[in-house]
């Protein structure tokens, strides 16, 4: 099936999950990195302890999301955006009021839980469990909600910051949340039911579906892990310390959240082109290669300081990103089933959640120490793991 005739046939389904995956831009690091310098100045911390608060924040959250997966398997979709929407506006509401640190940890920590952790989770899960011969283009064309927002709110919010400051900035979330997600997300999902041929058309039970446990116990697991684990914390650590970056090459901020632009227009082009790759090939095979452009743009950054090179970067990784994004969420289904996949996909969550924790912590680390020692040691991890994983791929379950 073509994506038009995808779209055409549900519109409403498709909305729903692209919302979820946009409005997870609340909890993203990309957004939340354009307020870390004024954080510090006005809070009087250092990187180095922003960093720790930030681990702190997101290896809470991510503890908490195998719970959440339980909700997604069980909860009703309208109940789940509900609760997600309106934990957006209480994490919100407390980054407006922070003035200590304690108070920033619990604000980044229910940033992290209801926007990077459980919008996407519910979004994700939503639409890999009612799609099967088309859950890459699926996938792909609600995934383009994150792009959009990769695209537009740190430009967006780079200029709110400026004109009303970063904490009265937190204000605009609120009112969209209250305004557009929770009321739409209701609607479509009410929409979704009267469509003809309903979205779960191609769910299908699986008896050879997988359980957390029996999905640990399988070797391949543990073979793919580390190189998607090396996605989230990568760009976590280099986004979250892009003033760190920009110094070093000579660039400012407001470029760096310029070269954004690059990054999300890269993400909704090789979307497409991913999703079709996924229902063609498989997102197994799609899998073996998606770290490569990002290792291309690390490359570019190892050896040259343009300004230039930033939109570059930006537009590799965004491939990466993209890609990841839909071999993320389809392979786990191509694996494990559907049956379980809230479990399944919350668990491997917490783990990217964790890595995203950890990445701060050791890219700062790594870039005080040498910027081009880091870059040289993430390209080589990056082959060492692509390689370990399209092995592990190659074996058929050991179950």
């Amino acid at each position: 099936m073509s994506y038009l005739n995808i779209i055409r046939k549900h519109p409403n389904f498709l909305s729903y999950g692209m919302l979820h995956y946009f409005f997870s831009s609340i909890g993203q690091t990309f957004l939340i990195s354009v307020s870390v310098p004024f954080m510090l100045t006005d809070l009087d911390i250092s990187s180095g302890n922003f960093s720790n608060a930030y681990a702190v924040a997101t290896l809470s959250s991510a503890f908490l999301l195998p719970l959440a997966g339980k909700w997604v398997d069980r909860l009703s979709l309208r109940l789940l955006s509900l609760l997600g929407g309106l934990g957006l506006v209480l994490a919100s509401i407390v980054m407006f009021q922070v003035d200590n640190l304690v108070l920033l940890i619990f604000g980044l920590f229910l940033l992290r839980f209801f926007g990077q952790g459980s919008m996407i989770l519910i979004g994700s899960t939503a639409i890999a469990r009612f799609f099967s011969s088309n859950r890459g283009k699926a996938l792909s064309v609600s995934s383009l909600g994150l792009a959009f927002a990769e695209t537009l709110t740190p430009l967006l919010f780079v200029w709110l910051i400026a004109q009303y400051g970063w904490q009265t900035s937190w204000l605009f979330p609120i009112g969209a949340v209250l305004l557009v997600f929770i009321p739409v997300t209701q609607f479509l999902i009410l929409r979704a039911r009267k469509e003809p041929d309903s979205a779960n058309e191609d769910f299908t039970n699986n008896d050879n579906d997988f359980t957390v446990k029996q999905m640990f116990r399988d070797p391949r697991f543990y073979m793919i892990l580390p190189a998607f684990a090396f996605l989230p914390f990568f760009i976590t650590g280099i986004f979250i310390h892009q003033n760190m970056l920009a110094s070093a090459k000579g660039w400012t901020m407001e470029w760096m959240a310029a070269c954004f632009i690059g990054f999300g227009i890269a993400k909704v082009l090789t979307s497409f082109m991913g999703g079709w790759l996924v229902d063609k090939f498989s997102a197994k095979s799609v899998f073996s290669f998606y770290l490569i452009p990002m290792a291309l743009g690390l490359l570019l950054l190892l050896f040259l300081d343009h300004r230039l090179v930033g939109v570059f970067y930006m537009i590799l990784i965004g491939i990466t990103a993209s890609l990841g994004s839909l071999t993320g969420v389809a392979i786990w289904a191509e694996l494990y089933g559907v049956k379980n996949l809230g479990a399944i996909k919350s668990m491997v969550t917490m783990m990217m959640v964790v890595a995203t924790a950890i990445g701060p912590i050791v890219i700062g680390w790594g870039f005080e120490q040498s910027l081009n020692y880091t870059l040289m040691f993430s390209i080589g991890f990056i082959l060492v793991t692509s390689l370990v994983g399209r092995l592990g791929l190659s074996q058929n379950s050991f179950m």
